[in-house]
């Protein structure tokens, strides 16, 4: 058995070049404004590649998490155009994975949010959904 090449039939295609990331850039905000969790959200391209930054829920103002690198996704291995990204977090006692994608013009963004200081917590899932802003 040889060494493995691909997972998927689309995938022995020729490369069509890199992953445009415009459809995910920019300033995307939470459609429940009342949300506990992620108000707002930046996808930016710098010259080291696609960052991610996040403004979660405080009590008197959001709180900057910072830029993350973030890895970007098309749909399949045919394309071309971005659709998804994932990003990750680690603030010491807790980390954070997240995963987004757009459907039919809304960011969709899945969190795990997993505690690594003995707390007790509970590790937990959640979603919400965003907008795309021109501010």
């Amino acid at each position: 058995m040889g060494t493995l090449q691909y997972m998927r039939l689309d995938e022995q295609a020729e490369a069509q070049g890199s992953i445009v990331a415009e459809p995910l850039l920019g300033t995307w905000l939470n459609t429940n404004t009342a949300t506990r969790g992620i108000p707002k959200t930046v996808l930016a391209a710098k010259k080291h590649g696609i960052v991610l930054r996040v403004f979660a829920a405080g009590s008197q103002q959001m709180v900057d998490w910072g830029e993350t690198a973030a890895s970007i996704f098309a749909a399949d291995a045919l394309a071309t155009e971005a659709m998804a990204f994932s990003a990750f977090y680690d603030f010491g006692f807790m980390e954070t994975q997240l995963q987004g994608h757009v459907r039919q013009g809304v960011l969709i963004i899945a969190k795990f949010d997993r505690f690594k200081d003995d707390s007790g917590r509970s590790n937990y899932f959640s979603k919400e959904f965003f907008y795309r802003t021109e501010a």
